[in-house]
């Protein structure tokens, strides 16, 4: 036997009763049965001792953990294998120049990739106490983090939760009455009023499948307000709106953006009905005919999976942003139901926007500042008009005035000034 250690090992029977009466109890004080999370599987076979383990998910933070529970329990270790869902951990022996039967001393390796995450603890003979302890502590912990709070677990992942979106209504976007009545017919009846369009397919199908959407693609310029249609979205039908950035999927470790990506999906969907919005999604899935690193593959075969029949979030929809729809991939553009495009506002669309920031001004010179403006996003026209009242507020206070609107011909300079990009 490798001399890892010396102390005193502990007979499998005893080993075996530990372990699921330790983790029993831990469910049990969770609230968790074994139905929410499968005991763990122990055996003896050939002469090792063998503990294997489902886990939730497999991310960075995760196995940060893991190395520091590893580097509690043994003395000595070594890095196996670490990476492309698959890490292993070897215990050395107590006098590190001697290798001999090093493989027969305790590992721990994790497995998964997108899926089918799972821990594996396996040692030639009866595992000591200490060994003993780790593998609950593993299991512990993987739980513990893994099958916590959906919303909690989605900021980990760098995705923000947004659950109060009945504050913003339709009043906020002005214009755009063509992309309202879209999104109203293609999106909000359909999230509103489930029954309906399930009894219509059950009496036109002959193998029943749903016929709401689950993926819808916003397209348009930056600032035409597609983030903000999906927070209202989220308000009208009282689901909260996952809103995930390109960097929260995008890791430096292989395989682990789509890793981050699927658990995405599998949190949202625990939340019992959600709207993720992915932004910038074109960045997220180029197309393949495009040169295409393998860690980027992976992240739209994932996406693809998930935006499909077979492996979709049942309770989710999504929502794909981008303003580069051409570099989209053509398959992941066939997987969404629908595409609605955001074009930038016209005149009357900007004066209108104008409106909602300088509620003050009246309709003819609103009308004036509109015209100057051709070609500008609505967020663009918010800037402006956030910088008209910061001249305005610096004037005020050299001059010692009171709070008051700002000038019509401060709106007028901030525009000619951002139109001449002096500003």
């Amino acid at each position: 036997m490798a001399d890892t250690v010396e102390k005193e090992l502990i007979a499998y029977d005893s080993m075996k009763d530990q372990v699921e009466r330790e983790v029993f109890t831990f469910l049990d004080r969770a609230g968790l049965g074994v139905d929410d999370y499968p005991l763990p599987k122990v055996s003896f076979e050939k002469g090792a001792t063998m503990i294997s383990f489902p886990l939730p998910a497999l991310t960075d933070a995760m196995l940060a953990m893991f190395i520091i529970l590893i580097k509690s329990q043994l003395e000595n270790i070594r890095i196996h294998s670490f990476g492309d869902g698959y890490y292993a951990f070897q215990a050395l022996n107590r006098n590190l120049f001697k290798a001999d039967n090093i493989l027969d001393n305790i590992k721990i390796e994790f497995f998964g990739l997108t899926t089918n995450f799972r821990a594996d603890i396996s040692k030639k003979g009866n595992l000591s106490q200490d060994e003993i302890n780790l593998a609950i502590e593993i299991y512990k912990s993987a739980v513990s983090t893994g099958r916590g709070d959906p919303a909690q677990r989605l900021k980990k992942l760098g995705a923000s939760v947004y659950d109060d979106n009945g504050n913003i209504d339709w009043g906020y976007i002005a214009g755009y009455e063509e992309v309202k009545r879209q999104i109203r017919e293609s999106i909000i009846l359909p999230l509103q009023n489930p029954g309906v369009y399930d009894e219509i397919a059950k009496l036109t199908r002959k193998t029943y499948e749903s016929n709401r959407p689950r993926a819808i693609l916003f397209e348009g310029s930056p600032g035409v307000g597609k983030t903000t249609v999906a927070r209202i979205i989220s308000g009208e039908v009282k689901s909260p709106m996952v809103y995930v950035p390109i960097e929260s999927i995008m890791s430096k470790w292989y395989g682990q953006s789509s890793q981050n990506l699927a658990q995405i999906f599998e949190a949202a969907d625990e939340m019992g009905g959600a709207i993720i919005f992915l932004d910038e999604i074109d960045a997220l899935a180029p197309s393949r005919e495009q040169n295409m690193f393998e860690a980027t593959r992976r992240v739209l075969s994932v996406l693809l999976r998930k935006l499909d029949g077979l492996d979709s979030a049942s309770s989710t929809l999504t929502i794909g942003a981008t303003n580069r729809m051409m570099d989209l991939d053509h398959a992941l553009i066939s997987r969404f139901d629908q595409t609605i495009h955001f074009p930038l506002p016209n005149a009357k669309e900007r004066a209108a926007i104008f409106g909602n920031y300088a509620m003050h001004l009246g309709e003819e010179e609103l009308a004036e500042i509109s015209e100057m403006c051709d070609g500008l996003s609505g967020r663009t026209i918010k800037d402006i008009c956030e910088f008209a009242e910061r001249r305005w507020a610096r004037m005020l206070i050299v001059k010692d005035l009171p709070p008051s609107q700002p000038d019509f011909k401060y709106y007028r300079h901030s525009v000619k000034q951002w139109t001449e990009k002096k500003v």
